[in-house]
């Protein structure tokens, strides 16, 4: 589909610039890309100047430069799927609620996790090895850099929006980026496409004949994803988005470490101290966008067999959305050994009753 966005050349690297030019430099470019664009292109404001994104015919991103270099994009390469995974393969999801510290995670055979934010400060004390990361919130890349530089000099594949690699790129020079990079985007605001609205995308998700675009309330626009070439659904949390990408990279047994959701604005994430937390408007989201959403999703994802666990025991997610597992039951020759398919999941998990919701929220 040809490229996006104004591109006059190769530049020097932006990271080498003085901060506070590179603030004034960057307000006066997203002043005159408002002056010369809609409201609806505003989401890519910062973006023009830095940016070139190419598309395929489909209207996926298939490439990538920044300031005229280009960037080794996973996008377009052959994904995993399901049809290369390993029958019986696990993955594992990894956020940053303090549950985590109650996990030995040498007991833990890992083959495929994937980790949120700050998760990475897990491997200061434990042998975790991430193969995917997943980065959509610019507040942590500016309020935790130390954190960002770590993930970007890993041997794993980074799952990031266009705007949250630009933010990195300010901060860091392209030579410091040695993980493989994986561009994704909010349905919502496709960069230097026009912003979507909640009927714009239940159009799309109801003219998706292979429903791999659900959409469970047209108003909020809240939904779910098995197609991240199009787009993800955010409601508030990274750890969402994360979980799409699995089910989009083929994974049908999934746990959930960390996702504990509950009071989020005064509990310190497990890497963090009371005096040094940053910010969170998890509380804030909860009740209206977080626990619709994984209560919808939880139900689509068991209509299709696929299998999730939360390791959080005092997660504020119920065991009506994911059933609460022990960790200790992954450990060694308990439930690891039982565990070669989803159907054997759904057993070990269902302890009383019939699983709820198995109706496909699509259309």
């Amino acid at each position: 589909m040809g490229t996006a966005s104004f591109f006059p050349g190769q530049q020097p690297d932006f990271a080498v610039e003085v901060p506070f030019l590179r603030k004034l430099r960057g307000n006066m470019l997203r002043l005159t890309y408002r002056a010369l664009h809609g409201r609806t292109y505003r989401h890519s404001a910062r973006l023009w100047r830095d940016l070139r994104i190419q598309r395929n015919a489909a209207g996926h991103i298939a490439a990538c430069w920044y300031r005229g270099r280009p960037l080794p994009l996973w996008n377009g390469a052959p994904y995993p799927g399901s049809a290369l995974l390993r029958p019986g393969s696990r993955a594992h999801l990894i956020a940053s609620g303090p549950s985590i510290a109650a996990i030995d995670y040498r007991q833990l055979s890992m083959e495929h996790a994937i980790g949120v934010n700050g998760a990475i400060a897990l491997q200061d004390t434990q042998p975790v090895r991430f193969e995917y990361y997943c980065i959509i919130d610019t507040n942590f890349v500016r309020q935790r850099m130390d954190l960002v530089a770590r993930i970007v000099s890993a041997d794993l594949t980074l799952f990031v929006t266009p705007l949250v690699l630009w933010f990195i790129l300010q901060r860091t020079p392209l030579s410091a980026i040695r993980c493989r990079l994986c561009l994704i985007e909010d349905l919502r605001e496709p960069s230097f496409l026009p912003a979507l609205s909640s009927e714009a995308i239940h159009k799309l998700a109801s003219d998706d004949e292979t429903h791999r675009l659900c959409q469970f309330d047209r108003h909020a626009g809240l939904g779910y994803s098995f197609d991240l070439a199009r787009g993800f659904f955010d409601v508030g949390t990274v750890a969402y988005v994360a979980l799409q990408i699995l089910t989009w990279l083929g994974f049908r047994s999934i746990y959930l470490h960390g996702l504990d959701l509950r009071n989020a604005a005064s509990t310190p994430r497990f890497y963090e101290t009371a005096q040094n937390m940053q910010p969170s408007g998890l509380d804030h989201a909860f009740a209206h966008r977080i626990e619709p959403s994984f209560f919808h999703a939880a139900q689509l994802l068991r209509a299709r067999g696929i299998v999730v666990s939360n390791l959080s025991p005092d997660s504020a997610l119920s065991e009506a959305v994911f059933p609460k597992l022990d960790w200790r039951m992954l450990a060694g020759a308990g439930l690891a050994s039982r565990v070669d398919s989803p159907a054997a999941l759904l057993e070990t998990h269902v302890v009383s009753g019939a699983t709820p919701g198995l109706r496909e929220l699509a259309y």
